[in-house]
């Protein structure tokens, strides 16, 4: 009996523990996820979409003038750096933004240090920082 008892002890254990490491999992999936679908709509411009990942985590959506970006053209997007929180709720993502203004048309580049931070409730990653200037 003692020994059934251990059993049952150590297999709740092993349980609890996996469904630890699948929500983790998740969550860096979900993060990753985001990470490239908002590269991707900036990279082929489309700034409502990748606007809509900027919400502070009291809610709020930072002002900003879409139409001033007709003229940006992204030409790349690449990720150098990506720091989680041992929560893994927050998470610093370094990324650098090759670009040109169409009416300018030399190219720059942009370095990002962009806090995500993660929305339990809906499963979400969305960017605390404002859109991102490009001059």
């Amino acid at each position: 009996m003692k020994y059934i008892n251990i059993f049952l002890l150590l297999l709740v254990i092993i349980s609890i523990s996996s469904c630890n490491t699948f929500k983790v999992r998740e969550t860096i999936e979900a993060l990753d996820s985001s990470i490239t679908n908002y590269n991707v709509a900036l990279r082929w411009g489309m700034y409502k979409e990748a606007y809509s990942y900027h919400y502070s985590p009291d809610g709020k959506q930072p002002p900003i003038d879409l139409d001033a970006f007709e003229e940006l053209s992204i030409t790349g997007v690449e990720v150098t750096e990506k720091n989680l929180n041992e929560k893994h709720t927050k998470a610093n993502i370094e990324t650098i933004i090759t670009y040109y203004i169409k009416t300018q048309g030399s190219i720059r580049k942009l370095n990002l240090s962009q806090e995500w931070w993660f929305n339990a409730e809906l499963k979400q990653w969305f960017i605390s920082h404002p859109f991102p200037k490009f001059n």
